[in-house]
């Protein structure tokens, strides 16, 4: 571990005090002027009320650690944090109503006890985000950088060492990216690493050859361990798989299953609970956008408002809406453009990004179909709106992956279709990737959405849809199709 990261570490304790302790004085004074609409019983006196205060500080600190938020890392996941943040929190609150049961007299507030619960979440997010950027400013000056010595395959990047390039928030500086010429005979890479070594200009190596030979992996995990180095990989499709599988034994022989999804059997029904009181929440929310929206898309362009059309789901196909976006003579289907709106089409197919005419699907930058409005609304994501609508139907889900283009299916290949075993949905890991980097290669795509579906829980959507809304409202968004 760096020195820096270490001092951040060490650090993390006196904020997340003195965040604690601005959180406690907040809640007593909010209490106070809250008397009009809930009136005060016992006011309690400040200095006991500061000392319970103090002493508790400890014990919210004691929860945290063991929700993990103290754990000596590199460059955490701020998403990450703030989950830990409030389970250690929630924690010390269940706690706290646990001693009130057996003695009232401890806590003098209970609205103080929830209000302090509530600002101990806000205040200690709010100590770590100015912690993390500052981290994130001194990353970008090339302080605190691990240095990493990359492994391709020769012929084509893996996306995530592009991604890794660009974003020095990460953590680390590239020193060399290694192509892995003969994915048979590891030596050529082991005696590069070597020398890298000796020059002490590496702290970890990156295995992102996804396609890389046993006989290699095993070497360099070799050569890693022998060197007190950390060890990273990309995993192919059939390693993503490896997590989700059973054991039992049939006449004393052990036998492995691969499962599909924790989402068989009770998974599905509590997914289909929270995606029905979410999107109703969501329509509801977002309802004055409707009308908004409606008339923005009239003004700009002549034709419909909301586009819909034929899209793949879990063993059946659905009509899927959203708000046009493209002109509406250049939009697929009948009701829109027609043989026009396909001829167009097959023509953009030359200049696909995402793979060329022989890519899974159509991505064209400053795509001409876009209508002004248009290109507002999917820079926003304000086109998807309507999508809640499918999800109370029940024809997608509010995580998942992304709906699938009909006539774009026969272009996947066999490994992609486990994506069809499972509801699209509005949000999932691929949308957040794109969100940052929108030509995410679909091998990636397909990456994420397996790790999805073998990894399914409900805390994971939950933690995508905060991740979602989050990225959506703060991130700053790069260059969109």
């Amino acid at each position: 571990m760096k020195r820096s990261e270490l001092v951040f570490n060490i650090s993390s304790i006196p904020v997340d005090i003195v965040s604690l302790l601005l959180a406690g004085l907040f809640s007593y004074f909010i209490r106070l002027h809250l008397g009009t609409y809930f009136p005060i019983i016992f006011v309690p006196n400040f200095k006991a009320y500061l000392l319970l205060t103090l002493e508790s500080i400890p014990l919210l600190l004691l929860f945290f650690a063991l929700s993990g938020l103290y754990n000596l890392k590199g460059t955490r996941k701020f998403s990450r944090e703030i989950t830990q943040i409030i389970g250690g929190a929630s924690l010390a609150l269940l706690s706290v109503i646990v001693i009130f049961f057996f003695d009232q007299k401890i806590f003098p507030s209970r609205l103080a006890v929830l209000l302090a619960w509530v600002l101990s979440i806000l205040f200690v997010v709010i100590g770590r985000y100015i912690l993390k950027l500052i981290q994130v400013y001194l990353l970008n000056r090339g302080l605190g950088l691990h240095k990493l010595a990359i492994i391709i395959n020769g012929h084509n990047e893996v996306s995530v060492v592009e991604y890794i390039l660009k974003n020095k928030e990460l953590g680390y500086n590239v020193i060399e990216l290694i192509k892995d010429e003969d994915p048979g005979n590891p030596a050529a890479l082991i005696s590069r690493l070597e020398n890298l070594y000796r020059q002490n200009q590496i702290e970890e190596i990156l295995q992102a050859n996804p396609n890389a030979s046993e006989k290699t992996n095993l070497a360099l995990v070799e050569f890693a361990r022998g060197k007190g180095l950390i060890f990273n990989f990309v995993p192919n499709l059939f390693n993503v798989q490896r997590n989700a599988i059973e054991t039992e034994t049939i006449e004393g022989i052990p036998v492995i299953s691969l499962k599909n999804t924790p989402l068989d059997g009770w998974g599905k029904v509590v997914k289909r609970i929270f995606d029905i009181a979410v999107s109703l929440a969501c329509i509801i929310i977002t309802s004055p956008f409707f009308i908004t929206i409606a008339v923005l898309i009239k003004l700009d362009s002549e034709g419909k408002i909301l586009y819909t059309a034929i899209r793949g789901g879990n063993g059946k196909d659905f009509t899927f809406y959203k708000f046009r976006t493209m002109y509406n003579h250049l939009s697929i289907g009948n009701k829109y453009g027609g043989e026009e709106a396909e001829k167009l089409r097959r023509e953009l197919w030359k200049v696909n990004a995402r793979g060329g005419e022989d890519g899974p699907f159509l991505k064209i930058k400053n795509d001409p179909r876009v209508t002004r409005v248009g290109r507002f609304l999917r820079k926003t994501k304000l086109d998807e709106i309507p999508q809640f609508i499918n999800v109370l139907k029940g024809d997608m889900s509010m995580v998942g992956p992304r709906a699938h283009v009909i006539d774009e299916v026969n272009r996947y290949r066999d490994e992609y279709r486990r994506i069809f075993t499972i509801k699209p949905g509005v949000f999932g890991l691929s949308q957040i990737a794109q969100i940052a980097w929108p030509d995410l290669p679909f091998d990636e795509e397909i990456r994420l959405n397996t790790y999805y579906i073998e990894n399914w829980s409900l805390w994971l959507d939950v933690t995508i849809l905060a991740k979602s809304f989050f990225y959506l409202f703060f991130a700053v968004k790069k260059e969109d199709y």
